[in-house]
């Protein structure tokens, strides 16, 4: 497990885990139910990190359980407020506690951003034996992150980076808990973020026309972002960092 959690008991004992049989669900009294769309865009993420995009398609095809199987994964957000359609922030809850055991296994949290934190820690609990099987110890977990700024710095205005090459970074950073972006998008080298207001700011300061974020850009890395437990700090170098024009 990384990192390793605040308190964390495993046991010899393991449950099987069949891809069409799995499911990850609300769990009863929760807060945040199936409108908590960056809960369900996280439930189906974690699927497809653990058993692929064609098994999340078919989960639905049910059969009986055999013995010592794990059907179910509850989440259950115990705080009236969720914050569901919230972003994160510097104050956020992440702290959450997992008990995997069978037939069901129970995530609580009190707010989804300790959700996604419980389930990247469940997805690595999982392994998969030569056969092809899935397999996941018996185990309690009760974590909650030592440091509340946990983050990686990205210079665009040195190293313009594609977009999808950012998002990538995103994934890798929940994928380690991780939970700030300090986006240094413009600097004296380059200012590849295109104004609607100033337009020739970047029109004279980015690399080429090829080498710039469009508002759609910002906003879909804030929201990617967003729905990882991530939030997003860009920071525009004032009144001077001007080299650039």
């Amino acid at each position: 497990l990384w990192p390793l959690p605040q308190s964390l008991r495993v046991s010899p004992k393991r449950f099987r885990l069949v891809p069409d049989q799995f499911q990850i669900v609300h769990g009863p009294g929760s807060s945040a139910g199936p409108d908590c769309s960056l809960l369900q865009d996280a439930f189906r993420r974690y699927y497809e990190y653990i058993f692929g995009y064609s098994k999340w398609q078919n989960q639905d095809e049910k059969k009986s359980l055999c013995e010592n199987e794990l059907s179910l994964l509850q989440v259950i957000i115990t705080s009236k407020d969720s914050e569901c359609d919230k972003f994160p922030s510097i104050t956020s809850d992440e702290a959450y506690h997992l008990q995997v055991s069978k037939p069901t296994s129970v995530l609580k949290a009190d707010k989804v951003w300790g959700a996604i934190r419980g389930l990247e820690t469940f997805s690595q609990l999982l392994y998969e034996d030569d056969c092809g099987s899935y397999f996941v110890n018996e185990s309690v977990i009760s974590d909650f992150p030592r440091f509340a700024y946990r983050g990686i710095l990205l210079d665009t205005s040195r190293h313009f980076l594609p977009l999808k090459v950012i998002l990538t970074n995103l994934d890798a950073m929940a994928f380690n808990k991780f939970n700030v972006l300090h986006w240094h998008i413009v600097d004296d080298p380059s200012f590849p973020y295109e104004s609607t207001t100033f337009p020739e700011l970047n029109a004279q300061g980015a690399y080429t026309p090829n080498h710039v974020y469009t508002p759609t850009d910002v906003h879909n890395v804030i929201e990617y972002a967003r729905l990882r437990g991530i939030r997003v700090i860009p920071e525009f170098d004032t009144p001077g960092h001007t080299q650039s024009w």
